[in-house]
């Protein structure tokens, strides 16, 4: 039977990454859920309380949990990094596994961190970077092959200062504002379009579907 309605919170690495939320709610909606209602907090603004079982992360979950047990599903935002998307998933597994307070999750898990998605749309790069009709080569991967980028964020970095078409000082001012730059190309990420050919971002797909459908 289809949700009407899906209560959720996004566990994400940073700050930076709570952008994601408006993206997991357009994905519930896309998916079929008739009303999708979320937040996100960054995981190191949570405060476990002293004493509770298991490592950190687990500990940090079980807080959220504590503190809200009318969610409906927490989404785990995890970076592949090095460790490859099979090992973080099964990271997330174990800990929920071992949690005593139970909820659907789904891990949210980009190869290798967030910032290969944000590689996906060069006339965004562009346009953030202050210089929509830019001609610069950006020597930007194709879809498919996102994955395989050794280091997104340098890589975004690169892509952002070559899109500027800036030269000295402005340039530095560009490669500072890095961090704002990263926050607008997450919130104005589409759901859809390029992201469908990334295989993490489909597999994300179908969990959330399943889970909207179970």
């Amino acid at each position: 039977m289809t949700r009407r309605e899906v209560r959720f919170v996004l566990l994400c690495e940073g700050s930076s990454d709570q952008a994601l939320a408006a993206h997991l709610r357009k994905l519930l909606s896309h998916c079929g859920a008739g009303e999708a209602v979320g937040t996100s907090i960054p995981f190191g603004r949570v405060r476990p309380r002293e004493g509770r079982p298991g490592n950190l992360l687990a500990r940090r979950i079980d807080t959220v949990l504590s503190a809200d047990s009318a969610l409906d599903l927490i989404f785990i935002h995890r970076d592949a990094n090095a460790a490859g998307h099979m090992a973080r998933t099964r990271e997330v597994e174990e800990i929920m596994s071992g949690l005593q307070r139970r909820s659907d999750w789904l891990p949210v898990i980009p190869v290798r961190t967030t910032e290969a998605w944000l590689l996906l749309d060069e006339a965004a790069i562009r346009r953030v970077a202050g210089n929509p009709r830019g001609s610069q080569p950006l020597q930007l991967p194709r879809p498919a092959q996102v994955e395989n980028v050794y280091d997104p964020k340098e890589t975004l970095r690169k892509a952002l200062a070559d899109a500027s078409g800036k030269q000295g000082r402005r340039l530095n001012a560009v490669r500072k504002s890095f961090n704002q730059h990263r926050r607008i190309l997450l919130e104005q990420l589409p759901v859809g379009g390029a992201l469908q050919q990334v295989p993490a971002w489909c597999r994300l797909e179908q969990r959330v579907s399943a889970f909207v459908h179970g």
